[in-house]
């Protein structure tokens, strides 16, 4: 039997992180403890997670052909997929700027460039190389249309659609019916369903035809929701040093979960496992775990 594939349809970007005591205040100019650079964006970040994890991933994505590009490329092929359609575009590479603080909080700044220059001519290769069952995971940096347009085509396909609304540029309103699992924390639930409390945001979504929604909450680690109730997961309690990519280690673990065969409560209780061990760590992608690492999390039955 041929193996689910995951594909994975967003952003690269070259993250400059900046260690500080605190976030600075508007004017001020602050002495960065320890600078330091890292492959990141969400889909190059989510991509990695699912890969470290085992299953086959397809990422298709665009970099500029500059030296940052280069250096983004170098990093993505020491990762075990397939970057047959990560595609070079005139734009020049995105780039990050991260502050780190010393309790663990970031604040980030992406441009969008090479992103925003991704159309549905370049990722409909890799939609023809899906069969059904795969499984498609996208994210908020991308345009409205093109998201749109790429999990409509996946339901007709036959795929299962994964969504993790950030960044937040526009509303999923008219998106949500192509999603069969949402994945947001709990800032962006109350952004796209105007509830504070994190439940009523998850049944809100799922009155919007989303199958099955997954809420992480930080250190409470993560909320699961679909029509046969609300399960909460708790997180181990661990000292965080940098929270950054945290959500995305926990998107691409879950999603590889799933095309390993785990139901959709293991992949949660997997992924919060994961997602936990990046935060105490510093860096984007040099923090998550190892494939060692995640390997061990998969295989453990708890």
């Amino acid at each position: 039997m041929p193996q689910t594939k995951v594909l994975v349809i967003g952003n690269c970007t070259l993250d400059t992180a900046f260690r500080l005591p605190r976030f600075p205040k508007p004017g001020e100019t602050m002495l960065a403890v320890a600078p330091s650079r890292d492959v990141g964006g969400k889909g190059a970040n989510q991509a990695v997670a699912a890969a470290r994890s085992g299953v086959p991933v397809l990422f298709c994505s665009a970099l500029g052909t500059d030296e940052n590009g280069r250096t983004i490329r170098d990093g993505l092929e020491t990762e075990h997929m397939r970057l047959d359609y990560v595609a070079d575009v005139a734009a020049p590479t995105d780039q990050s700027i991260i502050y780190v603080t010393s309790r663990g909080e970031n604040s980030i700044v992406s441009t969008h460039g090479a992103a925003a220059s991704m159309d549905m001519a370049l990722v409909q290769p890799l939609l023809q190389a899906a069969a059904p069952g795969d499984i498609m995971l996208m994210q908020g940096n991308l345009s409205h249309d093109l998201t749109g347009a790429c999990l409509d085509e996946g339901r007709r396909r036959r795929l299962v659609t994964v969504l993790n609304p950030a960044p937040i540029q526009y509303g999923f309103d008219d998106i949500w019916r192509h999603v069969d699992c949402a994945i947001l924390n709990e800032v962006e639930t109350e952004h796209l369903t105007a509830c504070t409390d994190p439940v009523s945001g998850a049944r809100r979504l799922l009155a919007r035809d989303v199958r099955q929604v997954v809420i992480t909450l930080g250190a409470g680690g993560a909320l699961l929701a679909h029509e046969g109730g609300v399960h909460e997961i708790a997180a181990a309690s661990v000292d965080a040093v940098d929270t950054t990519g945290a959500g995305d280690v926990f998107c691409g673990v879950f999603v590889a979960c799933l095309g390993r065969g785990l139901g959709i409560a293991a992949a949660t209780r997997r992924a919060v496992r994961a997602a936990t061990l990046s935060v105490t760590r510093h860096g984007t992608q040099s923090a998550f775990p190892s494939r060692a690492e995640i390997h061990r999390i998969l295989e453990d039955d708890e």
